[in-house]
């Protein structure tokens, strides 16, 4: 049975929900008038708080017996949406608002490993989900969303947004829902294939966490110069509406790589891909410093379709590659994790580097940058298999 277009859904709908409140987020917070720095605390806590969440519930998914990953979903869901809901009550307190879109943001970042992993436990018991090509769905459903979303907050206001994310966030519940339970024999569970704990899984899988630590550098400078992005572009004379123009760019060059992945990867191996990534990364850092018009910034954001667009596919095909079925949950987690917390430290100190002006900011993403590639390139290619 073929459940691509039913993943491709959640992927659109949790792309579309997820992108659009955690590319917004500074613009929603300065627009309620909470200073940048405490901004970048907010979302690092964000951050932090999936990171650590991540793995806790990919522990459980990977021991339970039973199938719950989608319950998993809508349940997180469900609190994802309720927080959209709690922001709209008049008179609610500044600080108490900024808390629940936190909260929104950590939930729907705690779902990416559980949503990746749906896509391998389905092909495991005999269904066909061609991740890739789901994936690339998502990450159009981010381009329509930063630049619908981006249009909206010009148009009609900040308050609209917040109802445009909960609408698309009750879809993908509704979605979730019509997924197929897979029994628990078709899961290929065996008492003989015992999942590590988490520590074990830090000393078993050495060269795995130094190339995590490398993700975790490029989602450091990718989250900040995402998240201030709108600073980026008020400098250069810019507002809202230019931001979503700018991410619409990245998602439309980065949906049909990461759509025709499966494709690409016959010609490359997924840690090769991986370091294509890394430059491209480093090569955009330096672009942004230098970038003296929105039009440069335009054709940065180009640049996508050789780092995230790579990066994002790549980094689920080589966890499963290099973590065994038995922690195959995990591994997807911590990759998810390790790619969350670089974006939450990216996020603290690009609030704090405002201080200093962004030029300092983009300097300091030119070195996260670097440190990342320098990481990816040292430990793709090794294996902690005995």
């Amino acid at each position: 049975m073929n459940l691509t277009y039913r993943y491709s859904a959640i992927q659109f709908t949790h792309w579309a929900s997820s992108t659009g409140a955690a590319v917004f987020a500074t613009t929603y917070l300065l627009d309620k008038g909470i200073h940048s720095g405490v901004v970048g605390v907010l979302l690092a806590l964000a951050g932090i708080c999936s990171c650590l969440t991540q793995p806790v519930l990919a522990s459980f998914a990977d021991r339970t017996e039973k199938f719950v990953l989608t319950q998993m979903m809508i349940i997180m869901s469900a609190l994802c949406g309720v927080c959209f809901i709690l922001q709209l009550i008049p008179g609610i307190p500044v600080m108490l608002m900024a808390v629940f879109y936190m909260v929104s943001i950590w939930s729907s970042d705690a779902m990416v490993p559980l949503l990746n992993s749906i896509s391998v436990a389905y092909n495991d018991a005999g269904y066909f989900v061609n991740y890739g090509a789901a994936r690339g769905v998502g990450a159009v459903a981010s381009a329509v969303s930063s630049l619908i979303v981006g249009w909206v907050i010009a148009k009609f206001g900040i308050t609209w947004m917040l109802i445009l994310l909960l609408a698309v966030r009750l879809e993908s519940m509704i979605v979730l829902v019509g997924f197929p339970q897979i029994e628990q024999s078709r899961l290929l569970v065996r008492e003989e294939q015992k999942s590590l704990s988490i520590y074990e899984f830090f000393i078993h899988y050495r060269w795995y966490c130094i190339s995590l630590l490398g993700i975790a550098f490029l989602g450091m400078f990718h989250a900040m110069t995402e998240n201030y992005l709108i600073v980026i572009m008020n400098a250069l004379g810019g507002n809202s509406s230019h931001v979503g123009i700018a991410l619409f760019i990245e998602g439309a060059v980065a949906a049909p790589a990461i759509f025709f992945y499966y494709k690409i990867r016959k010609l490359s191996s997924d840690t090769n891909l991986l370091k294509v990534a890394a430059v491209s990364f480093l090569i955009k850092a330096v672009g942004f410093y230098f970038a003296g018009n929105i039009t440069t910034v335009y054709l940065l954001e180009v640049l996508q379709i050789s780092s995230y667009a790579l990066l994002a596919p790549a980094q689920v095909y080589y966890a499963k590659e290099k973590v065994k079925a038995n922690d195959m949950i995990k591994g997807q987690a911590f990759m998810t994790a390790a790619y969350a917390l670089g974006c939450s430290a990216g996020n603290f100190a690009g609030g704090q580097l405002l201080n200093w002006g962004v030029s300092a900011m983009l300097m300091a993403g030119i070195v996260m940058a670097f440190i990342g590639t320098v990481l990816v390139f040292a430990a793709v290619t090794k294996s902690d298999f005995s």
